[in-house]
C-alpha cells in the first residue's frame, strides 16, 4: 500500500523539512510555494494571502507513521498559521513509463527500515 502525505507549513521550516526527508530515506518528493488564507490572516489587509510551502510525497505505507512523526516534531512551534498535515491512506499510485501500479510497501525508500 501507499499513502500520500500532504503538509502545508511556513516558509523558516523549509531547510528543517529537507532534512528530514534525507535522514528518514525519503528520495523523491515535491515542495511547492503556495498561498492561502486560514485562520492567521494578515490583520493589516484582511485580503491578503499568506505565503506558505507544501510538500507532497508519496510513500510506502510501513514508512508513513515514521515521516508523520518526524515531520509533525519539527513544525510544532506552538503557533497559529503552522499549516496543516494530511495523510490520505492507500493511493492508487502508478509508474507513467511502466503503465503499472506501484504496491511496493518500500515504495520511496533508500533502505527498507
Amino acid at each position: 500500500m501507499i499513502d500520500k502525505i500532504s503538509i502545508i507549513f511556513q516558509e523558516q521550516k523549509l531547510d528543517d523539512i529537507e532534512s528530514i526527508l534525507a535522514e528518514e530515506g525519503v528520495r523523491n518528493f515535491t515542495i511547492s510555494q503556495v498561498q492561502g488564507r486560514g485562520r492567521h490572516t494578515n490583520v493589516i489587509d484582511t485580503h491578503a494571502l499568506n505565503t506558505h510551502y507544501q510538500l507532497d510525497v508519496f510513500i510506502g505505507h510501513s514508512h508513513t507513521q515514521s515521516l508523520v512523526g518526524a515531520l509533525l516534531d519539527t513544525l510544532c512551534v506552538s503557533q497559529e498559521g503552522n499549516g496543516v498535515t494530511s495523510v490520505i491512506e492507500n493511493v492508487l499510485l502508478f509508474d507513467n513509463n511502466m503503465k503499472k501500479q506501484i504496491s511496493n510497501p518500500s515504495y520511496n525508500h533508500k533502505l527498507d527500515v
